[in-house]
């Protein structure tokens, strides 16, 4: 029996859904609700209370990179890796440049769209909010993020590493439909989860103006049966939000990357 608990706008949930699209794999999906993950039912399947966590006849992976490799390795169908050693390699380092670059998406989804939110609520319910996430590094990040928005330090720098990372992207697409050849693999599933929530932010224009084998790399994405199954008939409920938070935002986005 296959499990995977997700929830519907996590970009690693996203990914280690579409991986499983991508190889065809039927299993049993459990769309949690955020407030389920801080829950000791939840906490003991993965002590770091997020998704995705995957289920496999007893044994519990965790970490989305983890995951999709698994998911590769376990199932029959399309493979998602290079047959050599350096195709390997170059998918390997594409999928630790996502979750190097995860953080960096978690600061702009909290600057940008979730943190009016969460102001919202009373000083006792904010501090046992940000006490509740399990990770110390995380639980600073957000303390800042919430404090001080656009003025975080964490702002910048974050924006400085995703615009890296789409000049990445631009040079790896050279003479190449996908990020490490001519084959769609896990480098292409890892990246485009990100790139997904970049787009639900209104920040589409920092590879349409300027970058365009990756705003190529990201229509062929968007026509995959694989994106279409997981975002077709359950898109991310906080889409809109995002898109109309980013759209404010994306002034003091342009100031930032200077154009």
């Amino acid at each position: 029996m296959l499990e995977l608990y997700h929830f519907h706008g996590a970009t690693c949930g996203l990914k280690a859904r579409l991986s499983l699209a991508e190889k065809g794999v039927e299993y049993t999906g459990h769309a949690v609700e955020r407030a389920y993950l801080r829950s000791p039912e939840y906490l003991k399947l993965n002590a770091n209370g997020v998704v995705p966590t995957l289920i496999h006849d007893g044994e519990v992976l965790v970490e989305s990179s983890v995951i999709i490799n698994y998911v590769d390795d376990a199932f029959d169908g399309p493979p998602l890796k290079p047959a050599g050693p350096m195709g390997a390699a170059k998918t390997w380092w594409w999928m630790k440049r996502a979750d190097e670059c995860l953080p960096m998406i978690g600061t702009l989804t909290y600057t940008i769209s979730m943190r009016p939110g969460i102001l919202e609520k009373s000083p006792e319910e904010l501090e046992a909010y940000i006490e509740e996430t399990p990770n110390a590094a995380l639980r600073d990040r957000r303390r800042r993020i919430i404090g001080l928005g656009f003025e975080s330090p964490d702002f910048p720098v974050a924006m400085e590493g995703l615009n890296k990372m789409l000049s990445d992207m631009e040079a790896a697409l050279a003479g190449n439909e996908w990020l490490v050849g001519v084959e769609y693999t896990l480098a292409d599933t890892a990246m485009t989860p990100l790139i997904e929530r970049l787009d639900e932010l209104a920040c589409a224009d920092m590879w349409r103006l300027g970058r365009p084998r990756l705003a190529g790399w990201w229509e062929r994405i968007r026509a995959r049966a694989s994106y279409n199954e997981c975002l077709g008939p359950t898109p991310n409920p906080e889409k809109p939000q995002h898109q109309r938070e980013g759209q404010k935002a994306w002034p003091e986005i342009k100031r930032l990357l200077g154009s």
